[in-house]
Formats: C-alpha cells, sequence, structure tokens
C-alpha cells in the first residue's frame, strides 16, 4: 500500500479520473444522439458513409417532379382558391405553393403565360366600399405583363400541389 501511496500525486489522480469521464462521455453521447437530433448542415458529406443519404430527396406519388428539394405535382383543372386548397391538394398531404415555390415551378414547368398556379398568398383589396377577397397566382414566364397576378378567390384558375422532399422511413 506504501508503494501505491508513494506514486499516487495530484496528477496521477486527476489524469485517472479525467480517463473515466471522457470514456463516460463518449458512452452517454452515443446513446442520447440519434438522427433526429442532428441538425441540417453540422456534418460535413465527406464524414458521412457512403449511401447513408440514400433517400433522403423521395417526392410522394402525388407530386412526384424534385426541384431542389420541392416536390410538385402535375396541373390540376381550373378551380377557385378554396377548392385547390382544401378538396386538391389538402387529402394528398400536399399544400399549394408559396409566390416563391410557385414561381420556381412555373420557371422550371414553362409553357407559356396560360400555365398557371394557385398560390397560398392571402390579399384584400377595398373595392368600391367593401372588401373582395383576392388571392394571389403565378403564371410561367412568357406573359408581358409578368409572372405574378391576383385575382378573386371565387376565379377559376389552376394549380399545383407541393411539399418537400423526405425521406419516408425516417
Amino acid at each position: 500500500m506504501r508503494k501505491l501511496r508513494k506514486h499516487m500525486s495530484f496528477a496521477n489522480v486527476m489524469s485517472v479520473i479525467a480517463v473515466f469521464l471522457a470514456i463516460g462521455g463518449g458512452a452517454y453521447a452515443a446513446k442520447k444522439i440519434s438522427g433526429k437530433s442532428i441538425k441540417n448542415g453540422t456534418i460535413a458529406k465527406k464524414k458521412l458513409k457512403s449511401n447513408v443519404l440514400k433517400g433522403l430527396d423521395t417526392c410522394p406519388s402525388a407530386a412526384p417532379t424534385n426541384l431542389n428539394g420541392l416536390c410538385y405535382g402535375p396541373a390540376q383543372a381550373a378551380t377557385n382558391w378554396d377548392a385547390a386548397n382544401q378538396q386538391g391538394c389538402r387529402p394528398q398531404g400536399l399544400r399549394v405553393p408559396t409566390i416563391g415555390e410557385a414561381l420556381l415551378v412555373m420557371t422550371h414547368v414553362g409553357g407559356g403565360p396560360d400555365n398557371e398556379t394557385w398560390t397560398d398568398e392571402v390579399t384584400q383589396i377595398t373595392a368600391g366600399g367593401g372588401t373582395q377577397q383576392r388571392r394571389a397566382f403565378v403564371k410561367a414566364p412568357g406573359d408581358p405583363q409578368g409572372q405574378i397576378f391576383e385575382g378573386p378567390a371565387a376565379g377559376p384558375h389552376s394549380y399545383r400541389c407541393v411539399t418537400y422532399a423526405a425521406n419516408p422511413t425516417s
């Protein structure tokens, strides 16, 4: 016992404690950290094993086209804004696009000024002493007046449903 005490110093005791803390901390982290707790962009791609990102850009069948992580579906028949949102996109787990998303999709799709989609933008304009509900929609490039328009919510315009690409198993 005296031999052991002779070699026991403050530095030796602290180094043994530090080793146990390091081992215990690593085990604790391995148990607590999961794929869901890792935020996007925090791990470099080169540090991941091959095929670990496979399937992350999967789109649902109702919106099969992947455009930079935004999934969109085909043009749907012209209808009013509420029907496009409530009976068109929502039952499929999708939504109408934002103005920015609609610009991205419609520019990618092309097809001229007759190709359009409702957006989620709600506007109210005072007209004739009352308030008329109006909604924004986006046309494909080619219209001489531009791409972003507004119209009565009851007016018929075609629409596309969108969502973000995701891994179906997570």
